[in-house]
């Protein structure tokens, strides 16, 4: 099933106008195809209010969030976070993650795994760093660092919560190629570590990398613990975006590798740069998501 055949089945078109576009519900013999779940990556309403955002998230029949520090920061009381949990409740929203949050010492580590671990999620996303050799802090001048992701190995295995390091691309114009480029760059320094530390696979800068992500899912399926779902206008540009039905990844081989491989995590649409000029992206993002679930389902 082609893109013209999802435009032609309205799934989009149902979604851009307001109305949540249900999933087919899963059975017994479609669980075996698509387990995973969609959702949204909190940074695509980083300019929102959490109260517009859980609005925006009902109105589009997502149902899963993994939570940033501006929504609920991370010095947040036991009181704020409960309260924070009725809203999501409230909007028929559970929050399945946190992140990515960047930590550079064994003391951030500890405060983000003591707020995942209030908030009740089974997965932070993380990206422990430390400066490059020249002591540059910039976003992408920054380097990752075994050290800290063997004490975070630790936390895992203290909190029982699994951490899923982002990879940020390898291209130094658009990415930060030392700060875990590619998920073979996670792979290679979790690979020996807790079981519970894995992979938040960035499938646009994976593309954009070179590497196709169908295969890179399959290779890395065991540590895959989240996904980042966006599509690219330029191919060699990762941070570049678009409405995710008009890039130029095909998702219709992510989705089938996720289907193949057994994913049961969440995949999380992240669109940040939808805002402001685009916020119809957004929704027709989810449509075209759904709509390739819904396709591998049925045998597409």
């Amino acid at each position: 099933m082609n893109r013209r055949n999802f435009m032609k089945a309205g799934l989009l078109a149902a979604v851009a106008s307001g109305n949540a576009v249900a999933e087919t519900p899963l059975t017994p013999e479609s669980r075996g195809k698509v387990s995973f779940r969609l959702g949204m990556a909190g940074y695509t309403y980083n300019k929102f209010t959490i109260d517009q955002t859980l609005e925006a998230l009902e109105k589009f029949g997502i149902h899963f969030l993994c939570v940033k520090d501006f929504h609920l920061p991370l010095q947040s009381t036991a009181a704020e976070i409960a309260a924070f949990r009725k809203k999501c409740e409230d909007r028929g929203v559970t929050p399945y993650g946190v992140g990515p949050i960047y930590m550079q010492t064994e003391d951030e580590a500890k405060r983000a795994f003591d707020y995942a671990a209030a908030l009740g999620v089974p997965t932070l996303v993380g990206v422990p760093w430390k400066p490059n050799p020249d002591g540059g802090t910039q976003w992408n001048k920054r380097c990752q660092s075994p050290e800290l992701c063997a004490k975070v190995s630790v936390l895992c295995e203290r909190y029982d919560i699994r951490f899923a390091i982002h990879n940020h691309g390898r291209n130094p114009k658009t990415g930060a190629p030392n700060l875990f480029g590619a998920p073979a760059d996670v792979w290679e320094v979790v690979k020996e570590l807790d079981r519970r530390m894995g992979i938040c696979m960035d499938i646009a800068y994976t593309f954009a990398d070179g590497f196709d992500p169908a295969e890179e899912i399959r290779k890395y399926a065991a540590r895959l613990f989240d996904c980042h779902f966006r599509n690219i206008s330029d191919p060699t540009n990762g941070s570049s975006g678009t409405n995710s039905s008009d890039g130029k990844i095909d998702y219709l081989k992510v989705v089938k590798a996720l289907a193949a491989t057994g994913y049961e995590g969440v995949c999380g649409i992240e669109l940040a740069n939808a805002f402001p000029s685009n916020p119809e992206w957004i929704p027709l993002s989810i449509g075209y998501f759904k709509g390739l679930m819904d396709s591998v389902r049925q045998g597409g």
